[in-house]
């Protein structure tokens, strides 16, 4: 194994593997972001006169081409991400591409790597989001008047409506969506220039490299920009562990009423498949594996926390567990938000069988406010006949679901609209500056 950094030669075999783990997986598909910070500090060498500019342009010409070439997958006998774009730029341009590592470590190259894929998918992420949001408020405005029991302790309730129920969805949704801005900036900041974690003695223009790089300024601390790396991705991992746990109860809804006990939706079978010994079944497997997925988000989430976690100040190995963590959550998260995008449009309510189960007793609570407001006595009073009508069999009257709460979940849902309209704007606002930055990397140095 190639191992730039070793002072001791070869180790035992089976020392190497579990010290390079999933590093050549992970750190292949880390590649495009390495070269990418790469470019950015060879311009930054160059400004501050450390890197001749006919050299800083073969550097960079080197990268750019090193871009069409990328594995899927390192090499056995390469160590990890950082050694094996080494070689390929001595190897293309000699040892004069060496100069390259001066003035960063290894720990700021990967932290940098990691926050701008971090960056990136928070961006791609909430647009997949707002792509299911939209989804979810079609749905909700093709059925919004369609009444049905609402549920407590799965006993009926009181009334509800279809738009009601889809709006408790988007409304957290909508939470996490409006989040996102706030968690965008956290991680909007650039570890180039930390070196090991106290930073390099060159006069080096962090602030430059990071405006290079789309990001709003350096970090802070260079300490803590590569000690607590984790600490960013676990930002990340919070929101879809977040947004999972919403879509968790949505799958739960759509599983339990479309069965044949309730029957109030109906899966088309793009959702469902069939039973290997029983003719008649179409089971939702679509729906039962989003429903898992959910808990996986959450509990990979959990383990690339506590990963970061119980350790003292500056880098420590235990991080490299997180980087094949981060990019499973991450593909988990584009899968259940791709795929939960297409369902609302494949869920076909009964309203006839809503309906049905709109029985008297639904209508109790809405019985006993109208009581108290028409005959002017305290809701308890009121309560308490009505109650004691119902134990008498004495059913209240069926009502139609109360206009005033489809009115406000309408409302409700035009907000939402209008929100996820203006996150999807900022989102694509803040790729279309990123791109620009990515591409302004490989135009030929002055």
């Amino acid at each position: 194994m190639k191992r730039l950094w070793s002072r001791t030669g070869v180790t035992d075999p089976r020392t190497e593997r579990f010290l390079k783990g999933d590093d050549p997986r992970v750190d292949a598909r880390l590649l495009p972001y390495d070269l990418r910070g790469s470019a950015a500090h060879v311009e930054t060498l160059r400004q501050a006169g450390l890197m001749p500019a006919d050299e800083a342009r073969h550097v960079v010409a080197g990268l750019k081409a090193e871009w069409d070439l990328l594995p899927d997958c390192l090499p056995d006998d390469v160590e990890d991400g950082q050694t094996y774009l080494e070689a390929r730029l001595v190897e293309r341009l000699g040892a004069r591409a060496g100069g390259i590592h001066l003035g960063r470590s290894r720990n700021d190259q990967v932290a940098l790597a990691l926050r701008l894929f971090v960056r990136d998918e928070m961006l791609l992420l909430g647009q997949a989001l707002g792509v299911l949001m939209r989804a979810l408020s079609t749905f909700a405005r093709q059925y919004e008047a369609v009444a049905w029991p609402g549920y407590t302790h799965m006993r009926r309730a009181m009334p509800s409506t279809l738009g009601q129920w889809s709006v408790s969805f988007l409304s957290p949704l909508m939470d996490d969506l409006d989040l996102l801005p706030a968690l965008y900036q956290s991680v909007n900041r650039s570890p180039l220039g930390a070196g090991p974690g106290f930073g390099v003695p060159l006069a080096l223009d962090r602030a430059g490299s990071a405006r290079r790089l789309g990001f709003s300024g350096p970090d802070r601390s260079t300490i803590d920009a590569v000690g607590g790396r984790v600490r960013h991705e676990s930002r990340l991992a919070y929101w879809l562990s977040s947004l999972a746990g919403t879509l968790e109860r949505y799958y739960w809804d759509l599983a339990l009423f479309s069965t044949e006990e309730f029957g109030y939706f109906r899966l088309a079978s793009a959702l469902t498949t069939g039973s290997s010994a029983m003719p008649q079944k179409r089971n939702p497997d679509v729906i039962e594996i989003g429903r898992a997925r959910c808990q996986e988000i959450a509990e990979r989430g959990h383990l690339l926390t506590m990963l970061g976690r119980g350790l003292p100040s500056g880098y420590h190995r235990d991080f490299q567990l997180s980087k094949p963590e981060l990019l499973t959550l991450v593909d988990r998260g584009h899968e259940l938000l791709e795929v939960t995008s297409t369902i609302p449009a494949a869920v076909v309510p009964d309203p006839e069988r809503m309906a049905r189960a709109l029985t008297p007793e639904v209508f109790a609570t809405e019985a006993a406010y109208i009581r108290a407001v028409e005959d002017r006595i305290p809701f308890r009073e009121a309560y308490r006949e009505v109650q004691k009508q119902l134990d008498q069999g004495a059913l209240p009257a069926v009502r139609p679901a109360s206009e005033i709460l489809r009115t406000e979940a309408l409302k409700t849902l035009t907000e939402i609209e209008s929100g996820v309209e203006i996150q999807m704007r900022w989102l694509a606002d803040q790729k279309a500056h990123i791109d620009n930055c990515y591409d302004q990397l490989w135009e030929p140095l002055p």
